[in-house]
């Protein structure tokens, strides 16, 4: 049965809207403000929720923020007002719609419709994926290079111990997969592995991220939340993006990993967690060092144990073993029966410099299936999916920061700077690829 979370404080309007939802055979669960409906979402996963934009402890936009990933591809807003910047504000934060009320029987139903259509269909590639590759472990990674079974053979051993690990590399090598396979291969698996992108986190919201916070401890904090550490308790907390962490934060988190306890914002009193911390990063943290950027006693606790995964130019004998896995992968998603690679099809692929690495070759695929009619992948097939890198031969003149601003400028060019097919092209979400750009305009104004 459906299950819908419905957040309206006026007593009135709730009633009546919770009668027609449960004249459609859904399933409602009531809540009058945000405090009630955190705690609902907390311990529930629902398939729909429809949220009153303004409420007598605030606005239901707290609640989108707070449980993303709950929240985001199923939430509809109400509001008596349309035109205030906080409809606009809800959209962003991953709202689908909003009506004003009182709302319309068919446009409401026909939302939820559309919704739970959309997420079905999610629901079945996820679970199209979980067949294919049912869970990350070391047994089904895709390599026949010596340099990651070197690489796997390391992970295996650490994975049975409890050490805090870094797992360094270029964007796209596989860092948040070798991070799942070393918890999936440890004695907690079967408990929470918790992935969080620092790079996604505004400063200011880092400490209540990570460590939560209290009831009062600042404007909008209605109710108590707790933290990623406290989340992922008796798991596995994977911090990619680690490099990104402010330094008031890093001070922070050595504390963390040193005392085990951690402290909610604006709490005296300490909460002990049992946490496996798994960090990864693109950066070189020696360098974030010498600039002040990252604490060095921070790093050394951090890199007790570490793994670099090489790119993926470096070690081109896994190139033709991913492709045939992904195709297999997106053969089976667009119902496609795609088998082979031409000649000159597979030497490009060979010399490609895939600077985005296996993202990269990953999205290429995915970005081809689709428009497959017939069982080969071809030369014209990869001009509309590559984009062409003329100045190759000079890549070992960029650094790897220079190496990757070139190539999303060049993404945003072919696609006229849309960032939603840009991001998609990378492989990286919307928020993270707004922060590169502010990066390299920076960098360029300076």
């Amino acid at each position: 049965m459906i299950k819908i979370l419905l957040l309206e404080d006026e007593d009135a309007q709730r009633e009546v809207l919770k009668v027609k939802l449960e004249n459609r055979m859904f399933l409602v669960e009531e809540a009058t403000d945000i405090d009630s409906a955190a705690k609902k979402i907390e311990k529930k996963d629902f398939d729909i929720i429809i949220l009153d934009l303004r409420l007598p402890d605030g606005h239901s936009i707290e609640l989108l923020e707070r449980f993303p990933e709950k929240l985001a591809s199923k939430t509809v807003i109400l509001t008596a007002d349309s035109t205030v910047p906080s409809v606009v504000n809800a959209i962003q934060k991953g709202a689908v719609n909003y009506f004003e009320k009182p709302v319309r029987d068919d446009l409401l139903f026909a939302q939820i419709q559309k919704i739970l259509e959309i997420n079905n269909i999610r629901n079945q590639y996820q679970t199209l994926k979980s067949e294919v590759v049912p869970d990350f472990t070391f047994n089904n990674m895709i390599y026949e290079s010596s340099k990651i079974k070197d690489i796997v053979d390391r992970a295996s051993i650490l994975a049975a111990t409890d050490t805090s690990i870094l797992i360094q590399g270029e964007t796209g090598v596989g860092k948040e997969v070798f991070s799942r396979a070393i918890h999936n291969s440890s004695l907690r698996k079967g408990k929470t592995f918790l992935p969080v992108n620092c790079a996604s986190i505004p400063d200011e919201l880092f400490e209540s991220e990570l460590f939560g916070f209290e009831k009062g401890a600042f404007t909008g904090a209605m109710g108590d939340y707790n933290g990623r550490f406290v989340q992922a308790d008796q798991g596995t907390l994977f911090l990619d993006e680690i490099g990104e962490l402010p330094l008031q934060v890093q001070a922070k988190l050595l504390r963390v990993l040193d005392e085990r306890v951690i402290y909610r914002l604006k709490s005296k009193t300490p909460q002990p967690i049992n946490v496996r911390l798994v960090t990864a990063t693109n950066k070189n943290l020696d360098e974030e060092v010498r600039l002040k950027h990252f604490r060095s006693d921070l790093l050394y606790r951090l890199r007790e144990s570490s793994l670099y995964i090489p790119p993926l130019r470096e070690r081109i004998e896994d190139i033709l073993p991913l492709m045939r896995h992904y195709i297999k992968v997106y053969n089976g998603v667009y119902n496609k029966n795609v088998t082979k690679i031409t000649p000159d099809a597979e030497e490009y692929f060979l010399n490609y410099p895939w600077r985005g690495n296996v993202r990269e070759l990953k999205n290429t695929i995915k970005s081809i299936i689709p428009f497959k009619n017939d069982n080969a992948i071809e030369m014209s097939d990869i001009s509309l999916s590559i984009i062409e890198d003329s100045e190759c031969e000079n890549r070992n003149f960029q650094t790897l920061d220079e190496y990757e601003n070139d190539y999303i400028k060049k993404v945003l060019k072919v696609t006229g700077h849309n960032i939603s097919r840009s991001a998609a092209i990378l492989g990286i979400s919307r928020p993270r690829l707004y922060h590169k750009i502010k990066d390299f305009t920076q960098e360029q104004n300076k």
